[in-house]
C-alpha cells in the first residue's frame, strides 16, 4: 500500500509549515496527519502495527519502539501525531539553521558559511558529493539522512 507512504511523505512539509508560518490552520494540518495515518492503516484498526508501518511508512520504522509510548505493540493515532509533528519541527529547525549558516543568500554553503553548523562542517568534503566547493540542500539532507545515526547528538547546555 504505497499509497499511504506518498500521503504520509506529501503532508510532512504542511505540518511542518503549519505553526510556525501560518500556512496551514490546525485542523488543515490533523486532517492531513489523519489522512496519512487512516491511508496506513489497512486493517481499520484504529492503530498501526508495525507491519503496516514496514509496508507504508519504512521510514519511521526504526522509530517505531519510541513512538510506541505505552508500549503495547500498535501505534495510536495519537502517538502518530506526536512523531509527525516532532519530526515536523525538526526539519524546520534544520531549514532555519541552513538558512542562517547561509550568509550570502544563495542557496547553498560555502566552507566558511558551513563553520556556523559544526556537524556539518566536520564532513563538508563527505557532504560534497560533486566536489564543487559548496553544500546544496539536497546534499545535506542526503547526508543527514543516510548518516543522522552516526551524527553526534546536541550537547546539553552546561548548567550557570
Amino acid at each position: 500500500m504505497r499509497k499511504g507512504m506518498l500521503i504520509f511523505l506529501a503532508m510532512l512539509p504542511c505540518a511542518a509549515l503549519a505553526a510556525e508560518n501560518g500556512v496551514v490552520t490546525v485542523q488543515e494540518r490533523d486532517a492531513k496527519i489523519n489522512q496519512a495515518f487512516d491511508a496506513m492503516d489497512a486493517d481499520k484498526s484504529g492503530t498501526l502495527s508495525k507491519k503496516e508501518i514496514e509496508q507504508n511508512a519504512p521510514a519511521l520504522l526504526d522509530s517505531f519502539d519510541r513512538m510506541d509510548t505505552n508500549h503495547d505493540g500498535v501505534i495510536s493515532r495519537n502517538e502518530f501525531k506526536k512523531e509527525i509533528l516532532e519530526v515536523a519541527k525538526k526539519q524546520l529547525q534544520f531549514r532555519e539553521n541552513l538558512a542562517r549558516a547561509d550568509k550570502d543568500k544563495n542557496g547553498r554553503l560555502s566552507r566558511e558559511e558551513a563553520k556556523a553548523l559544526p556537524n556539518i562542517s566536520a564532513h563538508f568534503d563527505e557532504i560534497d558529493t560533486n566536489h564543487d566547493g559548496e553544500l546544496t540542500l539536497k546534499e545535506i539532507s542526503e547526508y543527514v539522512r543516510t548518516h543522522a545515526d552516526k551524527m553526534p547528538a546536541k550537547k546539553p547546555k552546561a548548567a550557570r
